[in-house]
């Protein structure tokens, strides 16, 4: 999606904003901001209390499990007694939900898949807490059905399980090792190679037992016959390596697609289409086959094709992906000598990270250090500068700002822009970033009545809150009753655009324009809540509908909790 295509809202939060102020806020992110406000974090507790009472009013089973969940996780610390009695509610109300449903009914269909993502959010919820309970959590909530499951489900039961074993790899190896068995004795899952990389790198042991099993279950599989399990084979080789793999495992590994390649003809020509076809797949591994056993690979070379070069590209973003999300700047930067061609990639990535990671000695020594381009070179130190650039403002700068908001030529990246600065310069110069606000709320007051200018009133309010600003609540304050109305409107069109209603109750799926608008609301609650916690919290006992009003209560409590919110330009698009 190009920038033109976004909102002036999602300009703001949707690279990556909403992940610190999600839903899945918890309590692990509160023991890690001490700067937390004593007094604050007791008034968001005491509200979690509340809300915890209030739940068993709502109608909707799952609204009571999408709240409860979230109460019980952000509660844990607080009262952890009282936490696990509400996931035990939780569990009752999800496989309530998971009851009686027809998969043949569009409806029910719908409602299926959503308690079977409530269940996987609150599976992962618990893992960060108590592995135990998460797993007997997912045995007490498993569906059952009288007749096969809808279609991925099955997969999506076993895909979970690995996720809750990458979840809890770092605390609880053993269990994450016991999951990891469960998914291998089921067959092979891509995710399982997930799940030995994590392991293998906090947890060498458990990742080394488990990388073993594998292999040895490998050797009993038939290659050759099964296209997922070569397929498997194929990226495990590929993609989990020595130094990072056990040197002596990987060996046996590739001896097996050799054995497999010779057992099936491969050392000779071949008429068949099907073992052809698998000769030639094999033949791809040769280079790494010739430094294990160069001998027997010989009979296999004139099989093997020339790596394409977008084949090397892909393993090579796959593994940069992995580590941009899991691994650190050094694991990154180790990479560029596996995969030369896209050296300039992994170093900009890196260099953003360590930027990100507040870092920005290390980042300016991997621009600077980066002499493969000059000008890919020139583009990060450029990346740095620009930051920099904008951390303080004069005459000079503020005309810069206003001829580059000239070139613009969408009212939404007019928006963005001058969010985007104020942030930017908010932290030292704060009247000149008021300066930019209003500029901008001029600009959003001529925009057309709808959508758009909705977006744009929310995003414009969590700045002014940013900068310490009363008119951000005040727009809120104008907002709701608008809200209420959308909501309202909405509910009547139940059913013939989107379905807004489960039970009787807004369902917080964020279906359709209304449902987006309040789930960006609720994920950027803490804007408000570090602004003026009472306010804000008077302000959402404004939603005429009750789950609305518990629920945008219970994120502005996960807000304090969460600690103080990011400024936008830790993500914010660069201009």
């Amino acid at each position: 999606m190009t920038h033109p295509q976004l909102s002036v809202l999602a300009l703001i939060v949707a690279i990556g904003l909403c992940a610190g102020l999600a839903s899945a806020q918890n309590s692990s992110t509160a023991e890690k901001a001490p700067n937390a406000d004593t007094a604050l974090r007791e008034k968001a507790f005491n509200l979690l209390d509340s809300l915890a009472g209030q739940i068993s009013t709502l109608q909707s089973a799952e609204n009571r499990a999408r709240l409860g969940s979230n109460i019980a996780e952000s509660l844990w610390i607080h009262d952890e007694k009282r936490a696990r009695s509400l996931f035990a509610l939780v569990a009752d109300d999800i496989k309530a939900g998971l009851q009686n449903q027809d998969d043949d009914d569009p409806t029910d269909s719908q409602t299926l898949m959503v308690f079977l993502r409530l269940r996987m959010d609150t599976v992962e919820r618990i893992a960060k807490h108590d592995a135990e309970l998460a797993l007997a959590f997912l045995k007490a909530t498993e569906p059952v059905f009288d007749k096969p499951p809808p279609y991925g489900v099955a997969e999506s039961e076993r895909a979970l399980e690995l996720r809750l074993a990458k979840e809890i790899a770092a605390n609880n190896p053993d269990l994450a090792l016991k999951l990891g068995r469960q998914s291998l004795a089921r067959g092979f899952f891509p995710d399982l190679i997930s799940l030995l990389k994590q392991l293998h790198r906090k947890h060498k042991e458990q990742g080394l037992i488990l990388y073993q099993e594998i292999i040895v279950k490998l050797r009993n599989a038939n290659l050759a016959r099964n296209r997922e399990v070569m397929y498997f084979a194929q990226n495990l080789a590929n993609t989990f390596t020595p130094p990072v793999a056990d040197e002596p495992t990987f060996r046996d590994l590739i001896n097996i697609f050799i054995t497999t390649a010779l057992a099936n003809g491969c050392g000779n020509k071949v008429s068949d289409a099907e073992r052809s076809d698998f000769c030639r797949q094999v033949a791809a591994l040769v280079p790494r086959m010739e430094k294990i056993d160069p001998l027997r690979t010989a009979k296999l070379k004139h099989w093997a094709p020339v790596v394409p070069e977008w084949e090397r590209l892909r393993q090579g973003f796959d593994e940069l992906n992995d580590l941009t999300q899991n691994g650190t700047v050094d694991e990154m930067l180790a990479l560029a000598a596996k995969y030369p061609q896209i050296e300039g990639e992994i170093q900009m990535r890196a260099m953003v990270k360590a930027e990100a990671s507040g870092d920005m000695a290390r980042a300016r020594k991997i621009a600077n250090d980066y002499s493969s381009d000059p000008e890919r070179r020139r583009l990060m130190l450029a990346h740095l500068d620009r930051d920099q650039m904008w951390a303080s403002m004069n005459d000079e700068k503020m005309a810069e700002v206003q001829r580059r908001l000239s070139t613009f030529t969408r009212t939404q990246e007019r928006v963005g822009f001058l969010l985007s600065i104020a942030d930017r310069i908010g932290v030292n110069d704060r009247n000149t970033a008021l300066k930019l606000l209003n500029q901008a709320s001029g600009i959003v007051d001529t925009m057309k009545p709808g959508k758009e200018q909705t977006e744009a009133q929310m995003g414009l309010a969590m700045m002014y809150c940013l900068v310490k600003s009363d008119l951000g609540l005040s727009i809120m304050e104008s907002l709701v009753p608008k809200l209420n109305d959308l909501v309202g409107a909405a509910a009547k069109l139940d059913g013939y655009d989107n379905r807004y209603l489960r039970d009787g109750e807004w369902n917080m799926t964020g279906e359709g324009n209304v449902g987006s608008l309040l789930t960006r609301l609720a994920q950027n609650a803490g804007y408000f809540a570090w602004f003026d916690f009472d306010r804000a919290v008077s302000l959402a006992a404004q939603f005429d509908r009750a789950e609305l009003r518990l629920m945008a209560q219970l994120k502005l409590a996960q807000g304090i909790l969460a600690g103080p919110p990011k400024r936008f330009m830790d993500n914010a698009p660069r201009y």
